[in-house]
């Protein structure tokens, strides 16, 4: 299962995992329709689905009730956490709404989808945070901040002897 599965990352992870020989895909997102094609991401989705058995799902990761559905609606073997949004602000700058909906979807459903897989033994469980929870990114606060949280979740899971990685990623076009 793939969160933020109909993104860039997202699907440069689901492609991944397909030249891998997993059997098949489930790719989450809020809308659950790959929302920017200007990079090209239809054509990619087209040509994944074509190679494995891929199913879509509308899911707001950073929604409890939602997280739960998808995880029984999946019956996921492994988790990819590909979530997030990014938006500039310095910390002085940046309001509690503005950080809740950029920290929500990235922390928030990693945190939630660690809670709907409690008690399924997953192979993996991969979250895609970044080098700016290392060493922070001007006017990327939040963002940074979102990451380390990402960082401590995949510490805390492999402390509990559950499947964990998180992987900062640099920068990527």
């Amino acid at each position: 299962m793939v969160g933020g599965g109909l993104g860039g990352l997202g699907l440069r992870g689901a492609r991944l995992l397909s030249a891998c020989g997993v059997g098949r895909l489930v790719l989450s997102s809020r809308s659950g329709r790959v929302s920017r094609d200007g990079q090209g991401l239809a054509a990619a989705l087209h040509a994944l689905a074509a190679s494995t058995p891929t199913t879509l799902l509308a899911c707001d990761s950073g929604d409890a009730v939602e997280a739960t559905a998808l995880v029984r609606a999946a019956q996921p073997s492994g988790v990819l956490h590909a979530a997030g949004l990014v938006d500039k602000g310095l910390l002085e700058s940046v309001h509690a709404r503005q950080l809740a909906s950029l920290v929500l979807p990235k922390a928030g459903g990693a945190a939630l989808l660690h809670h709907a897989t409690a008690l399924r033994a997953l192979s993996a469980s991969v979250l895609f945070s970044s080098i700016a929870a290392l060493i922070g990114g001007g006017g990327q606060s939040n963002y940074g901040a979102a990451n380390g949280c990402l960082d401590s979740l995949g510490v805390c899971r492999r402390q509990r002897g559950q499947a964990a990685s998180s992987v900062q990623w640099g920068p990527w076009a």
